[in-house]
């Protein structure tokens, strides 16, 4: 009894040996088991059909055995063969159904009702869905039909025998049909038992991976945050000491030797913003300041080093300003604005060896609280292959495979471009062929500064004395310490300078400052500390200063807001910078008296 068992599930073993899926193992061993029985029911069947010399029914009985003896054969050779196979044994079924209800019995008999039965389950669960509605409206249309044409004194279901099947072959194919059913449905709920544990497994499996990956990704942050502040921290005084020194008017071939230190120390910061602004844009941590600026002095500002680099490569530097801008204030980023224009403008001048880069802005709409700018940029360089015109705003991604070695440059402007647009709600157009140059075309919607707000800074930035400002700086290190107070003290700036948080927490206590730089990482207190008790004073104007955090990193602009300080400032920072705080200084100052 063992060894034709075994040797049954040895075959079905090599069967499903090479699928891994649960539905689809199910569905072999259903069919599998189905023609096991259904063979076993034929050489019953026509055991007593030979005995009882049944001819018809042992004709019926040879058919169908030699029909699933055949399918039992492809089945074990060809398992792929399975939808056919499934075809064959439901229309079988149906044949059954059919010819038993209108042929033999003409009536609804429990024979009958179990074949309807499998082919339904036999259909929906080897088939699928579709294919299962279609042959249980087959197999269930003689049931129809005979209630319809016969009444309902047809319609009782007949336990007589057949009238060609003695017994006990009737009693002893009721018997199998039960068990085919209930094996079937075994089956396929097993199946489904086993998928559904499968995927709370996946699932946890998945929820440990996601944990994983939030975890990496916060490491990942805190890392480049740390780094940003590292790199940065040193850069701040290569610059800020090199500015210093232009300033200072040395001779001409140091001078030379200065803006080379300058442009270096330049490029090497643009380096490292765009690999940290990559990936605060790809965290989703990037989010636009709301500061006033007037349009046109902006662009004319970020074009002078534009224009000092395409003169190196004696190229023409065109910056066209529509008049109808001329005198327009907006509200806006100026930082990240800033950032598209030397992305775009700067690989303009990288990728064109003669000609010229023009920056072009036109006023395209305006209402009372906005104004819509058209910026487009275009150079007379290599061009790009329209081929390449999706390509080159993926990451780490350039237009051929040489442009790197021969231009140099990471491949993550044009990405940090395109993600920037979007922060401006707008789209990035390029216009651009291979030796004809090349156009990026984007439009803003600006929300227009208001005349009262324009006259503030207007009167704030044309000041230019900050004599009468005292600041307290807090920094702890005593490089950037000592730049920062040789950058103020040559704009006649007043400062106090302390090294850690306590230390400026204690000094704001004993004295009264105009505003406050200062640093977030530092020992004993760190900058968000000290600025939390200084909000707590009970003394207003004390507790009200304007305090502007000091930082290297590029992570942290919202939890700065959100600790209570003013404005940030970030490292390195530039005599222009410098500037346009200590006007901002300025303006709060004249806000609070």
């Amino acid at each position: 009894m063992n060894n034709p068992l075994s040797y049954l599930i040895k075959q079905l073993h090599n069967i499903l040996k090479n699928e891994t899926d649960n539905f689809i193992k199910a569905r072999v061993t259903i069919v599998y088991a189905m023609l096991v029985l259904s063979l076993i029911k034929g050489i019953i069947i026509l055991s007593l059909c030979i005995i009882n010399y049944q001819p018809t029914q042992l004709i019926r009985a040879a058919i169908a055995t030699v029909v699933y003896a055949i399918l039992m054969r492809m089945l074990l050779l060809k398992p792929c063969q399975l939808k056919r196979i499934a075809h064959t044994m439901v229309w079988i079924g149906i044949l059954v159904v059919w010819s038993s209800i209108f042929l033999y019995v003409q009536r609804i008999n429990l024979v009958a009702l179990q074949f309807l039965f499998m082919v339904i389950l036999g259909s929906f669960y080897t088939l699928g869905s579709r294919l299962g509605i279609i042959y249980s409206a087959i197999s269930s249309l003689p049931v129809i039909i005979l209630f319809l044409l016969g009444g309902d004194s047809n319609l009782h279901v007949n336990t007589d025998n057949f009238q060609q099947l003695a017994s006990p072959g009737y009693e002893i194919l009721v018997v199998f049909n039960f068990i085919t059913i209930i094996i079937c449905h075994y089956l396929f709920y097993n199946s489904f038992q086993h998928n559904m544990e499968e995927k709370e497994k996946l699932n946890k499996q998945l929820q440990v991976s996601i944990a994983e990956a939030n975890k990496l990704a916060a490491t990942k942050s805190h890392f480049l945050s740390t780094m940003s502040h590292e790199l940065r921290t040193p850069l701040n005084s290569v610059i800020g000491i090199t500015e210093l020194l232009i300033e200072d008017k040395p001779e001409k071939r140091q001078e030379e030797n200065l803006r080379i230190l300058q442009l270096s120390a330049n490029d090497l910061l643009s380096l490292i913003n765009n690999i940290l602004d990559f990936n605060k844009i790809d965290s989703d941590m990037m989010v636009l300041e709301k500061l006033s600026f007037r349009l046109s002095e902006f662009m004319q500002n970020i074009s002078i080093s534009l224009r000092m680099k395409a003169a190196e490569k004696q190229l023409e530097f065109v910056l066209d300003i529509d008049e109808k801008l001329d005198k327009i204030w907006v509200s806006s980023d100026p930082t990240r604005l800033s950032q598209l224009i030397y992305n775009l403008a700067g690989n303009a001048i990288k990728f064109t060896e003669s000609g010229e880069v023009i920056i072009k802005l036109t006023c395209t709409d305006k209402t009372e609280d906005t104004i819509h700018v058209n910026f487009t940029i275009t150079d007379t360089g290599i061009g790009i292959h329209p081929d390449k015109h999706n390509s080159i705003f993926e990451s780490f991604t350039q237009a051929e495979s040489d442009t790197s070695r021969k231009y140099g440059g990471t491949g993550l402007g044009l990405a940090i471009v395109k993600q920037l647009v979007t922060l401006f709600n707008s789209t990035l157009q390029m216009e651009s062929s291979p030796g004809n140059g090349t156009s990026f075309i984007f439009n803003i919607a600006f929300t227009t500064v208001q005349n009262e707000e324009q006259v503030r800074y207007k009167n704030t930035s044309n000041t230019n004395n900050y004599s009468h400002l005292h600041l307290l700086i807090a920094e702890d290190n005593d490089i950037n310490r000592l730049l920062m107070h040789k950058q103020l003290e040559k704009m006649g700036v007043k400062a106090t300078l302390v090294e850690n948080g306590l230390q400026a927490y204690e000094a704001c206590i004993a004295h009264n400052y105009d505003a406050i730089l200062m640093d977030l990482h530092m020992p004993v207190m760190n900058g968000h500390e000290a600025v939390k008790k200084i909000r707590a004073l009970n003394d207003n104007t004390k507790a009200n200063t304007y305090i502007i955090a000091f930082t290297a990193s590029v992570t942290e602009q919202q939890e700065i807001f959100n600790n209570g300080f003013n404005d940030f400032l970030y490292k390195p920072v530039n005599m222009q910078e410098l500037n346009n705080k200590l006007e901002n200084i300025n303006a709060y100052r004249q806000l609070q008296h």
